[in-house]
């Protein structure tokens, strides 16, 4: 067994990079180098024992892992299908497909997945475009032809499925491998496990223990021969990098929104709710005023009980019943917060459980590309 490297996502230039470190995690590597014959991503047995299935749908019971690439966001309800990030994954070195190979295939379907915009605007549809003619990319032996012209007039599905049936007759196949495009539940049902973050890339790292280890530190995108790949590949990277612009806008507001909030509650930015808002606020506010009046009680009992060791007799009396006065017009207050609070907190729970069945139907669109033993 050989220790993989756990990897900490960063971006640059629009694509994810890593710090690498060590990981807890292990995977049965080949025992042969890569110059040996193609083996399996399954473990090795002996000739007499019997041949286990191929690969399982239940990740804990089996050892082989498969591999998880997720597309770079989830997509909205018209918009084109989003890119899928670019990572390598070491193991597929032991079946003599690089890095700069890999890469270039999932380049390949990006371009299969962008909006054919540009042919509307160069007005070259017609011209007899072909689907797949020669080279995956310069520089890329891998004779596939998938990329020039990826990027046509036929509609993403049917340009997508063409590249992935090229890619698995020409590539994994070939090596015991198959490479799928899967909706987030399908990789759920077939990993038996379930996460619970939104994000493309924490949803990878919840999923750690049941996937192969990927590398984010590949080559940048390479330039294609095909004007109407470079144009649907650009097309792509525009998109996607105003996508990660407005998201980083999104949690900037929202991180100056908690520091003010905490600022103006002294509390600590960290004790202030992610996703702030006038509810949030609100309940805040009643929490506050209601602390207020816990100092008060305590302010009437110790006043109280000042002048009750200089008063006696009917004086002291006259105090007493003071006393009882002021915290039983307190209690009143204090009842008709807490009832503000009761609901101030029902409602945000109910919001709470809304997003939440509102998240689980957006991830649902999710997509992912998974590559697994045959």
């Amino acid at each position: 067994m050989q220790q993989q490297q756990l990897t900490e996502l960063h971006y640059h230039n629009n694509y994810p990079y890593t710090y690498q470190q060590q990981s807890l995690y292990t995977h049965q590597q080949p025992s042969q180098p890569p110059s040996q014959p193609q083996q399996s991503l399954q473990p090795s047995f002996h000739p007499q024992q019997p041949v286990p299935p191929p690969y399982t749908t239940q990740a804990t019971t089996s050892q082989c892992r498969p591999i998880l690439l997720p597309a770079s966001s989830i997509p909205g309800t018209l918009s084109a299908a989003p890119p899928f990030v670019r990572a390598f994954p070491p193991v597929l070195s032991s079946y003599n497909i690089s890095s700069k190979e890999f890469t270039a295939i999932i380049d390949a379907i990006n371009i299969a997945l962008a909006e054919p915009t540009p042919f509307t605007v160069l007005g070259v549809a017609g011209q007899g475009v072909g689907f797949i003619p020669s080279g995956i990319a310069q520089g890329v032996s891998l004779g596939l032809g998938i990329a020039a012209g990826a990027g046509s007039a036929a509609s993403a599905y049917i340009r997508t499925k063409m590249v992935l049936e090229k890619v698995n007759r020409e590539v994994f196949a070939p090596k015991g491998l198959a490479l799928e495009i899967l909706k987030d539940d399908e990789v759920m049902r077939r990993l038996n496990t379930t996460v619970k973050s939104l994000d493309p890339l924490e949803r990878l790292q919840e999923l750690g223990p049941f996937v192969e280890t990927l590398s984010f530190d590949v080559g940048p995108v390479i330039r294609h021969s095909n004007v109407i790949d470079r144009i649907s590949a650009k097309q792509a990277a525009m998109k996607q990098e105003g996508k990660e612009k407005k998201k980083h806008e999104k949690e900037t507001k929202r991180t100056r929104k908690r520091e003010k909030a905490a600022e103006k509650y002294s509390r600590p930015v960290d004790s202030i709710d992610e996703q702030w808002d006038s509810d949030t606020e609100s309940l805040i506010e009643i929490e506050a005023k209601m602390a207020k009046l816990e100092s008060k009680i305590v302010d009437i009992n110790a006043q109280t009980d000042a002048k009750l060791g200089e008063a006696s007799g009917k004086r002291a009396g006259e105090i007493a019943k003071r006393r009882q006065k002021d915290l039983a017009e307190v209690e009143k207050e204090r009842g008709k917060l807490q009832e503000k609070h009761e609901k101030a907190v029902a409602k945000l729970q109910k919001k709470a459980d809304k997003k939440e069945d509102k998240g689980e139907k957006k991830v649902a669109k999710l997509q992912w590309i998974m590559i697994h033993t045959i």
